[in-house]
């Protein structure tokens, strides 16, 4: 028969709470408290001349005289050190750093003999009767304010600085009379516990010493877990000393889950020990099967989102602020007045600042593109070419080339890429039609208008850039490899040409508003 939970069990709180009220979930889950003596795998730290020796000899200095010499030390003493980090599995027989001693480097530690005490492991109904991997040495009762079916109140913080908060109680079926009560879980279980415990909270130590000193960090916080040090490990106690001292106590442990800035749910370990996979699939189960902590969850997760929009959209309004007095300085103040080109010129900054961020890339080269593209159907609005007019060339694709790139050339370009060999007839009708014609197109219309006019804007454009044809021609493969793409190497270099390009065409889009 399976055990039944009382509803009326105590709620505890075995950690502190995040520091973010607005976005945490409190979850009160149920557990049963099994108190026995659990095996304590202690660890010693190493002392100053340990640390020394092992750090000379990761260094490459192994040989007693040598070490002496350089740390002012008698040669025994330096060589019985050896001696002890070898037996120990510290170093190996060529004085070089083993992976236990690396690890006990980093950390300042070494496995010592086991040592017992009474400590607490918790036994979830949920998953079956599994252990959580942590230890408690107390119960300690959480401040309760208020209690409803599925749901209490709790008071965190200090009474001068009380933090009131409301946690959701996971319940499970009543207990009524004659309920099962849990298996005991084995001494091996209880041994592997505290091993699980032991070695998440060092893993601990080793990630914030690491954060404080500012080292990269030497493994995944996983794989320190799991580190057994000494040469056969640790070694394993004598399971005949595992006691059950108690009844097992039906307890609701307290757990704080937040909403990353991603909309992920991060589940902290109810135990004080970074995060934790067992909670955090306790909580993605209720969230499938709905109900009132499911939508607890969502509400947290739309709030997160709507925080972080506003916050984004607050600093993106600040920064094109900026980047608009930016521009009214290099292109004087009439670029207010044209809408179109101060808000893709704006957006190519705004890209430009993202640096080598995801996606910047492509955010630049799309708004150069729009912004020549918007150029261009300008240009063939402001100096119009009749369908009649250019029919005559525009009938096969040799004509269409030779009289394209006879008006480039004579323009001042320097090449005429295969792009703007258009069918200028169609392009023609297209505009009178005023359809949005794209770049390619309103391109090789504007050549040919331009070819027979000297005061077209393309004369100054060709005068400033002779390769501009080429640079647009390239830009467009570079807005179909972004779009593709992942990062590129090259990103930061050709955001920097992009602006470039984007710069040269603003002057000439204000003056065709």
């Amino acid at each position: 028969m399976a055990p039944s939970f009382p509803r009326s069990a105590r709620i505890v709180q075995l950690c502190p709470a995040p520091p973010r009220r607005d976005e945490r979930i409190c979850v009160a889950f149920p557990a049963w408290a099994h108190r026995v003596t659990a095996p304590i795998l202690p660890r010693r730290g190493l002392d100053l001349f340990e640390r020394v020796v092992l750090g000379l000899c990761h260094a490459g200095i192994r040989e007693p005289d040598l070490i002496a010499a350089r740390i002012n030390l008698h040669v025994r003493l330096c060589a019985h050190i050896i001696d002890q980090a070898v037996r120990q599995g510290l170093l190996d027989r060529q004085g070089e750093l083993t992976e236990q001693g690396r690890l006990a480097l980093r950390t300042g530690s070494v496995a010592e003999e086991t040592s017992w005490s009474v400590r607490y492991v918790f036994q979830s109904p949920e998953a079956g009767g599994d252990l959580w991997p942590r230890t408690a040495e107390r119960l300690v009762d959480a401040h309760v304010t208020w209690r409803a079916p599925g749901r209490a109140g709790l008071q965190l913080g200090t009474t001068g600085h009380p933090d009131h908060i409301e946690a959701a109680i996971v319940e499970v079926a009543d207990a009524g009379p004659g309920a099962a009560v849990p298996g005991r879980p084995g001494p091996e279980q209880v041994v592997e516990v505290a091993r699980l415990d032991r070695d998440a909270r060092e893993a601990q130590r080793v990630r914030e010493f690491e954060r404080v000193q500012g080292l990269a960090p030497a493994a995944q916080p996983g794989e320190a877990a799991g580190a057994r040090p000494g040469p056969d490990g640790d070694r394993p106690p004598a399971l005949s000393r595992i006691a059950f001292i108690d009844a097992p106590e039906p307890v609701l442990v307290v757990g704080f889950a937040v909403v990353d800035g991603s909309g992920e749910l991060v589940a902290h370990d109810p135990f004080g020990v970074g995060t934790s996979a067992m909670f955090g699939e306790l909580l993605e189960r209720r969230l499938h099967d709905g109900g009132a902590l499911a939508e607890r969850i969502r509400g947290v997760a739309r709030s997160r989102a709507e925080n972080a929009e506003r916050t984004y959209r607050q600093a993106e309004a600040t920064a094109r602020a900026h980047v608009e007095s930016v521009l009214v300085t290099e292109f004087g103040a009439d670029i207010r007045g044209d809408e179109d080109a101060l808000d893709l010129m704006t957006d190519v900054d705004l890209a430009v600042m993202l640096g080598d961020q995801a996606g910047a890339l492509e955010r630049v080269v799309h708004a150069t593109h729009r912004l020549y593209e918007e150029l261009f159907r300008r240009l063939a609005r402001g100096y119009p070419v009749s369908a009649g007019s250019v029919r005559a060339v525009s009938s096969t694709q040799a004509l269409r080339r030779a009289a394209v790139e006879e008006a480039a050339h004579g323009i001042g370009f320097q090449a005429v890429p295969r792009l703007f060999v258009q069918d200028l007839c169609k392009a023609a009708r297209d505009v009178e039609a005023g359809k949005n014609v794209t770049l390619k197109e309103v391109g090789a219309l504007a050549l040919v208008a331009a070819h027979r006019n000297a005061e077209h804007p393309l004369h100054r454009l060709a005068a400033r850039r002779p390769d501009l044809l080429s640079a647009l021609a390239a830009l467009g493969a570079m807005r179909n490899r972004v779009s593709h793409g992942g990062r590129d190497p090259s990103a930061a270099q050709d955001a920097k040409w992009c602006r470039e390009l984007a710069a040269l065409a603003v002057p000439e889009l204000i003056a065709l508003q």
